[in-house]
This record gives structure tokens, sequence and C-alpha cells, in this order.
């Protein structure tokens, strides 16, 4: 990585840091993610900012054919990897909620092989997290989400073997964050000074420490 990084997630070379959250079902993803946009100044990327992602994702899950769902989702990463470089190359930084690790994990865990890796061409991240908590506060926040209509057919299908996931994850060598007994801003803080660790330990050596302002 080149540059060195400012407090909010800017690099002196003026490309803005990715950042990628992953983890298993009901580990926060989609909390956490928001706030450390915030903290760094940035962009959260979500998936309904694709054209057409809602009415797609909807025909693609009611057909019911997994090998369809890993590619369909495999594109949409894609889509959001050329808009997260766009950005980044513009000088902001980007936090991206379930990337290629995610759509690889939960597919192999169902049952769709997969190779675990980015694809050629694809944004790698500057930071990729996984984010993790307590199985049993996990289990109750599906619980909670089951309760209320609110865990698709395909999370179910993925639980029995979620320990799939997690290899993939840990295969994909993304840094664990653990958010067991923390409240999200919390957990969002220790994300952003991982992602300032990262920025830091990647600085070309002998480079300044001076930040942008």
């Amino acid at each position: 990585m080149e540059g060195e990084s400012d407090p909010r997630g800017q690099r002196a070379a003026g490309r803005g840091v990715f950042v990628t959250l992953d983890g298993l079902s009901a580990s926060g993803k989609s909390t956490v993610a928001p706030l450390v946009a915030a903290r760094l100044g940035g962009v959260h990327l979500e998936d309904d900012g694709l054209p057409g992602f809602a009415r797609m994702r909807a025909e693609v899950d009611g057909a019911g054919v997994l090998p369809a769902r890993l590619h369909w989702w495999l594109m949409a990463n894609h889509l959001k990897s050329e808009r997260a470089r766009g950005l980044v190359g513009s000088g902001r930084p980007v936090v991206v909620e379930s990337y290629f690790p995610r759509t690889v994990a939960t597919h192999r865990a169902m049952g769709q092989n997969w190779p675990v890796g980015y694809p050629a061409g694809a944004l790698r991240p500057d930071a990729a997290v996984l984010l993790e908590v307590d199985e049993s506060v996990r289990r109750e926040r599906l619980r909670v989400r089951a309760a209320g209509g609110a865990l698709s057919d395909w999370h179910r299908r993925e639980e029995p073997r979620v320990a799939e996931s997690v290899r993939v994850y840990r295969a994909f060598g993304l840094v664990p964050v653990d958010g067991t007994g923390r409240t999200p801003e919390q957990v969002a803080e220790a994300v952003v000074a991982l992602v300032h660790e990262r920025v830091r330990r990647n600085r070309p050596e002998g480079a300044s420490s001076r930040g942008h302002h």
C-alpha cells in the first residue's frame, strides 16, 4: 500500500482506504459498517445502491438454484469492486459489508464449491475484517430474527455448516474483531484502529508520518 494515513482514512498518495467487513449472519456487519464509514469520513457502499438490486435478488433467491445464486453474488461483488475503485481513487475511504469472502463462505457452507480467494481484477481491501461475536450471542440474534420472519431459507441452509464458513474466512486471511460485550460504536472504533494500524504497517519504509488534514 502506498502513501501514509491521516486520521480519517485517506493516504498521502490521494487514495482512500478500502475496508471490508465479513462474518457469519448476525455478527453485526450491517450495524457496524456505516459507523466505520462515518468515523473514516468515507462512504458505506451498500448493495441496494446497485441498479435493480432488490428486484434481481428476489428473483434469484426465488429461483432456489444455488449455483445461480453464487454467480449472481459474485457479479454483485464485482460491481461493488468497481464502484469502490472509483471512490478510493478519488480519495474517499470506502467500507463494504459482505464482500467476496462472505459470498464464497456462505455458498461453500451450503454445498457449492468455489475457490477461496479474490477473483482476478477485483479490488482487494486494505483492511479485511472478520466480525465475530460469542456464539450464544449470535444464536440469540438469529432467534429474534427468525421470530420476526427475517431469517431466510438461505440462512437456514448455511447454519448447520457454519464451521465451513469460518474456515473459509480464515483462509481468506481476514483479521478478526470480537464484538462480544461491546456496543456497535465500540466495535466500530476497534475496526478503525485496525484500519489505521494496517495503513501504517504498509507505509513504505522512510515515508513521513505526517497526514492530510
